[in-house]
C-alpha cells in the first residue's frame, strides 16, 4: 500500500481550510492544526488503521515546534511515505483585507481582542509569520491565493495531489491583463495575434 501525506501550511488567511476541504473531498483523511510534535505518532497511528492518504494542516500557531517538521518529513520519506508540501500564500494587502472582512485576530496578534488591532500591528504579525514559515516555504509547492476564488483553489489543490508525484502537472488559465498576470504562473503566452 503506497502511503501519501500532504502537508498544507502557509499564511493565516490564505485558504488552508479550503484546501483541506478539497483534499477531504478527494478521499484524504484530514487533520487541521496538528501540533508538529504529533506528526510522526499520528502517521504511525494512521498506518495501523491502513489509512493510505492523509492530509495535515499546520500553521504558525505551532511556531515553537515548526523547526521539527523538516527532519520529521525526511524521516517519513525514508520510510517510503510519499510526502507533498503545499504552501498557501497571499500578498500582505490581500491578507490584511481578508482579516478586516472576517474581523478575526491574526494568530500572532497578541493582546488584541475582537479584531481591535491596527493595520500596522496586523502587517507586523503577517511579516513575522512569513519569517517563521520561511523554511517550510522553501521546500513546498507554493500557491498564491491573492487573486484566486475558493473554487479555483480547490481545483488547483485537487489537480496537484491527484497527479502522480513524478508526473508533470500543467494548468492552463485564461486571464485578463487588466487584472494583472497570475502571480503563480511559470509561463505566460500572449496568443491574441
Amino acid at each position: 500500500m503506497k502511503r501519501e501525506l500532504v502537508l498544507i501550511t502557509g499564511m493565516a488567511g490564505s485558504g488552508k481550510s479550503i484546501a483541506i476541504h478539497a483534499l477531504e473531498d478527494a478521499g484524504y483523511y484530514c487533520v487541521d492544526n496538528l501540533p508538529p510534535e504529533l506528526l510522526l505518532p499520528f502517521v504511525q497511528l494512521e498506518d495501523q488503521k491502513e489509512q493510505a492518504k492523509v492530509a495535515i494542516a499546520m500553521d504558525v500557531r505551532s511556531a515553537n515546534a515548526l523547526h521539527l517538521v523538516p527532519a520529521q518529513l525526511a524521516q517519513l520519506r525514508a520510510q517510503e511515505v510519499n510526502v507533498r508540501l503545499l504552501f498557501l500564500d497571499a500578498s500582505t494587502d490581500t491578507l490584511v483585507h481578508r482579516f478586516s472582512e472576517t474581523r478575526r485576530n491574526h494568530p500572532l496578534s497578541h493582546g488584541a481582542s475582537n479584531g481591535a488591532h491596527s493595520a500596522r500591528d496586523l502587517v507586523a504579525a503577517i511579516e513575522l509569520e512569513r519569517q517563521l514559515l520561511s523554511d517550510l516555504r522553501e521546500e513546498s509547492h507554493i500557491i498564491d491565493t491573492s487573486l484566486l476564488r475558493a473554487s479555483k483553489l480547490q481545483s488547483y489543490v485537487h489537480a496537484l495531489v491527484c497527479a502522480p508525484s513524478a508526473q508533470l502537472t500543467l494548468m492552463f488559465e485564461s486571464f485578463a491583463f487588466k487584472r494583472g498576470i497570475p502571480v503563480h504562473a511559470d509561463f505566460v503566452f500572449d496568443v491574441r495575434m
